[in-house]
């Protein structure tokens, strides 16, 4: 049985739930997938990007997420939001620093369909990138309350 799980958000990017969390700081739930960005470091994703079965929501907190939905640049600021639905192709293209987000999905698993180059698409996990260690958070969580 779940129990309720409470947090302070922490300085550095975390997942704070999702269905493999990788210690006890993030809520373990095969419903939701919650990303936190807190960093001065900014990324990009490497290809452009939909999900097959979860919507995927941005809120920006602090500075900016730039991304390009379906060939189109729209810049997040601080305090706004939105929302992809499933299927929809986007990418973060920049991120202006110091940004604090959160990145909600309904937890579908690994349900990404990444649009190549050349047009085409694929599910080839290669193409994943591992922001939290990209961006070097290192940072061991699992005792913190």
């Amino acid at each position: 049985m779940m129990k309720f799980h409470h947090r302070r958000l922490p300085d550095f990017p975390a997942l704070l739930a999702g269905p493999t969390p990788p210690d006890n700081f993030a809520f373990l739930s095969d419903r939701l997938q919650v990303s936190y960005f807190n960093t001065m470091e900014g990324w990009a994703d490497l290809q452009a990007h939909a999900h097959r079965e979860s919507d995927e929501f941005f809120l920006v907190l602090r500075g900016a997420v730039i991304v390009e939905v379906e060939g189109e640049r729209v810049s997040i600021g601080p305090r706004e939001f939105c929302g992809f639905p499933h299927g929809t192709f986007h990418q973060v293209v920049e991120v202006s620093t110091p940004v604090e987000c959160l990145v909600i999905r309904n937890s579908a698993g690994y349900d990404k369909v990444y649009r190549l180059p050349d047009g085409t698409t694929t599910t080839e996990r290669t193409y994943h990138q591992d922001l939290f260690g990209m961006l070097n958070t290192g940072k061991d969580h699992s005792t913190e309350q």
